[in-house]
């Protein structure tokens, strides 16, 4: 049966190449359309259903960030001062556990790529994300050996009508780029609906989600990545990281491949 199992695995993983790599693109050609993100007609050389340009406009994060929250500092921020570096934020509230680093800010390019992830059932697109997430993280030495990586779960219920979890799609480029190990398990969210997050502030969601999550397994002296699509206020990762602390959990880094920044408003998370 295992056997079976792990051939009909090999297979199904297969023909998902074959469809990424020859029959798609192939389709894409005979059929043509427009690119998802920018509405321009695709012309020539794109990749999953968005134009190049598209692919390489993202705005990556570049430094000087808070050594805490990961957000833009002011440039000329004083990273040997007294605060190290860290915004107001972040000296009067550390966030719980360790650093935070995203790799783009969540602007309208960024949520119109993980639109069409989530609301279109188009998870492949989330492998890319992942790849541009580990290149930052390993350009920043955000995480080494001896740490593991553990994504943030969705709702049971939304995962089972998209198909997929977003956040375990990301997860997995960035633990083969970090060479960590992906721990899928770890981390759970209960079945309880709880009401809509949008519209409440920051204090608000965290008092929502506070009791959302719960571990799985041993945490017990565990260094963890976790990993998200898109940090809001953080009320989401927060939450997870402290569920993860209060199991004994050494340290946990939160990296997420999107990041609302404050002077962007806040974006409600799919």
């Amino acid at each position: 049966m295992d056997a079976n199992r792990y051939l009909t695995g090999v297979w199904v993983r297969a023909a998902r190449r074959f469809h990424r790599r020859a029959a798609a693109p192939l389709l894409w050609c005979l059929l043509p359309s427009d690119c998802f993100a920018c509405r321009r007609p695709l012309r020539g050389w794109q990749r999953l259903g968005a134009c190049l340009s598209c692919w390489t406009s993202f705005r990556t994060l570049e430094p000087p960030l808070c050594p805490g929250c990961g957000l833009p500092r002011p440039p000329g921020t004083d990273l040997m001062g007294p605060a190290g570096g860290r915004c107001s934020s972040c000296v009067l509230r550390p966030p719980p556990g360790g650093p935070v680093r995203a790799a783009v800010p969540y602007d309208e390019h960024a949520r119109a790529f993980l639109l069409r992830a989530k609301l279109g059932r188009r998870p492949e697109l989330l492998e890319p994300l992942g790849e541009h997430l580990a290149t930052v993280l390993e350009r920043d030495g955000f995480a080494g050996a001896g740490f593991s990586v553990v994504p943030v779960p969705s709702h049971p219920w939304t995962g089972l009508r998209r198909g997929f979890h977003p956040a375990v799609e990301i997860a997995r480029p960035v633990a083969r780029r970090l060479a960590l190990a992906l721990d899928l398990g770890l981390l759970a969210r209960g079945w309880a609906r709880h009401a809509p997050v949008k519209g409440l502030t920051a204090a608000g969601r965290r008092r929502q989600v506070a009791r959302a999550f719960r571990v799985r397994g041993s945490a017990a002296g565990r260094r963890l990545v976790l990993v998200d699509d898109v940090m809001t206020t953080g009320a989401t990762a927060g939450a997870c990281a402290a569920v993860l602390l209060g199991a004994g959990a050494v340290e946990v880094r939160i990296a997420s491949w999107a990041r609302t920044l404050p002077s962007a408003g806040p974006i409600p998370r799919l």
